[in-house]
Formats: structure tokens, sequence, C-alpha cells
């Protein structure tokens, strides 16, 4: 998942509880590892999370949803990411965990993506194993 670096510190940090996607491709479901490629001036991927509950909403009844979950981390500007798509994805963030060093794609054999996408077995070993050590913000 390709995203800003400011909101990629905040999930790594546990600031951000949830993240919000545009629908743009299959939906991300519960239990899988999202990877989080910060976007330039980084341009790596830097920490890695598991997917909790993902709900897909019309972008209309969104404020109603982050309303009733409560403390989110979802700010105006991830809003604005949002606004005129028809339907959104807001995906619960799990054990967010930093990677030991950070990893281009290219070592993975991965471009970058434009917002998010699916990865094949082997290139996620590889960057399992790249992101090898990975541990919680607080241990390191």
């Amino acid at each position: 998942m390709s995203i800003k670096p400011k909101f990629g510190w905040a999930i790594l940090h546990g600031e951000k509880r949830y993240e919000l996607r545009r629908l743009v491709g299959r939906l991300i479901e519960p239990g899988d590892v999202v990877y989080l490629y910060l976007t330039k001036p980084v341009g790596a991927v830097q920490g890695l999370f598991e997917a909790g509950v993902v709900f897909l909403t019309p972008v209309k009844n969104l404020a109603a949803l982050l309303a009733e979950l409560g403390d989110t981390g979802v700010g105006e500007e991830d809003l604005k990411y949002v606004e005129g798509a028809r339907y959104a994805m807001l995906i619960e963030v799990k054990n967010p965990r930093q990677c030991a060093k950070p990893v281009p794609p290219a070592e993975a054999g991965l471009r970058p993506p434009p917002s998010y996408m699916r990865i094949g077995k082997r290139e996620a070993e590889a960057l399992a194993e790249l992101c090898e050590g990975a541990r919680p913000w607080a241990e390191v």
C-alpha cells in the first residue's frame, strides 16, 4: 500500500487505528498483511500491519461510521482523499510493526503501487524476508 509518510508513521506509531482507501481493486480482507510503502521522500517499505475489520461503505455514510467507531485517527485530509468516490474501504490496523530497515520495493521485485495492490506469494515471501525483524514501534 502506498501511503504518505506522515500517515504511515502515524500507523506505525499506533496513532492511526484505521486506514481509509478509495476502492480501486479487490478488497483487503481481515487477516491480510498490509505492507506500507511510504512515498517520496522516503521511497521504501517501512512497516506492515494486519488488517482487522474491513468496512466497505458508501462515502456519504462514512462520517456516521467514523463517529460510531470513535477514535480512529482518520482526519480531514483522509476524508478529502475519498471525496468523489462512490465507496470507501476503512481498514482496521492491527499489530503495526516497523521493518528492521527500509526496504526499496525493487529489492523484492516490485514497483511502488499506485494505491494498493495484491502481490504474489514469491513477492510476499521476499518482502517478509527483507522486512525481517519487524517489531512493534515501542521496541524500535
